[in-house]
């Protein structure tokens, strides 16, 4: 096959998303330019596009290259992976990442800590499973909902009454471009089964200042129809930052029609926030691209200054019900970046998630 690219921007090298040519379901491509240079394009296990590292171009320049089918690919030399009982632990570019847990430990899967570069977690540490405190159901990275067939899913405040989620079952794929941690899942209230899900954790071989994070949440009506309620208390995604990172502190907040604070924030669409402040040495932040393709793009957000940080297209809304077996899917990007919103180019980054190269095939 040949394949011609074009950028509509100019881009340093760049992570890109191609569109898949149709009738192409490699999980490999393996893409050689006319000077020789070769990359591995690594297939979206949840949308048919490939993702590649491509080289600084111009706005209007075109890469043509030939592209052929791999049987396997050698793992992404920048991650490493170690799995140790109910825990993943990832690094990226020779220094520790993060930690996924999904034990009984917690009434829902997370991800604590996320680092800096430096080493600082950029999270508020996890509070105990049904404890007091301020928001313990907020606890890192999380997927929740506050209103599942009238279920609260969010917060946490007895086991039952309030809903959980139990991992059924996980992989771990180490690709060439990409590490991915897949899951199936159930939600609970006390032992009776709400719903299930499908969801992924894919990072991205990058620079450790700029890590990309893609998670994909497929929603399943497995157990009779279900309801998602109007809330506030949403997501799905939830990530709460750590103290000093908090805007009603030493951060700041910023979408992407350029508001900065709660109020210009809270309740409203924006196709991406970011979230950044001070964490130890350093400036560090979240940043949340909403997929075009995800039910009411663009989402509306429930980002508080005290540290919350989520997109919630459920918050003033109607109920939306899913029949029987139907199913629903939400992707989004986080870009877990150093430096504040305009030096970290979030809003090219999140143009290069949502508008990529124009790909030609033949």
């Amino acid at each position: 096959m040949k394949l011609t690219l074009t950028v509509p921007r100019s881009r340093p090298a760049h992570l890109a998303a191609i569109p898949a040519p149709e009738g192409c379901d490699a999980k490999f491509l393996k893409l050689t330019a006319g000077d020789g240079t070769e990359c591995v394009a690594e297939r979206d296990p949840s949308a048919p596009v490939y993702h590649a590292m491509l080289p600084a171009m111009e706005a209007g320049q075109t890469l043509e290259a030939d592209a052929e089918p791999l049987e396997g690919a050698d793992a992404a030399a920048g991650i490493a992976c170690t799995q140790a009982g109910d825990e993943v632990n990832l690094s990226l570019a020779g220094s520790p990442l993060m930690t996924f847990h999904h034990g009984s430990g917690y009434p829902k899967p997370v991800i604590n800590p996320i680092l800096t570069p430096g080493g600082t977690n950029m999270l508020r540490a996890p509070m105990p499973a049904w404890s007091e405190g301020e928001h313990p159901w907020q606890r890192g990275l999380t997927l929740m909902q506050g209103a599942i067939n009238g279920v609260d899913c969010w917060n946490e405040r007895d086991r039952e009454t309030f809903g959980r989620t139990e991992q059924e079952r996980m992989t771990v794929d180490h690709g060439p471009v990409s590490l991915t941690i897949a899951s199936d899942n159930t939600w609970y209230q006390g032992d009776r089964p709400l719903m299930t899900d499908s969801r992924s954790y894919r990072l991205f071989d990058t620079a450790r200042d700029a890590a990309v994070l893609d998670i994909a949440l497929t929603l399943k009506a497995t157990h009779g129809p279900v309801t998602i309620g109007d809330t506030k208390e949403g997501g799905f995604l939830c990530i709460r930052v750590v103290p000093t990172m908090n805007a009603s502190a030493g951060g700041r907040m910023h979408n992407s029609y350029g508001a900065t604070d709660e109020v210009g924030c809270w309740s409203k669409p924006s196709h991406w926030m970011d979230y950044y402040g001070p964490v130890g040495d350093e400036t560090a932040g979240f940043a949340i691209f909403d997929h075009p393709d995800n039910f009411r793009y663009p989402t509306t957000w429930h980002v508080r200054g005290y540290g919350l940080f989520a997109p919630n297209c459920w918050m003033f809304k109607p109920d939306h019900p899913l029949a029987q077996d139907e199913a629903l899917t939400f992707r989004w990007r986080v870009s877990i970046h150093t430096g504040d919103t305009q030096s970290a180019d979030m809003a090219n980054r999140f143009l290069d998630y949502v508008d990529g190269p124009r790909a030609k095939w033949a």
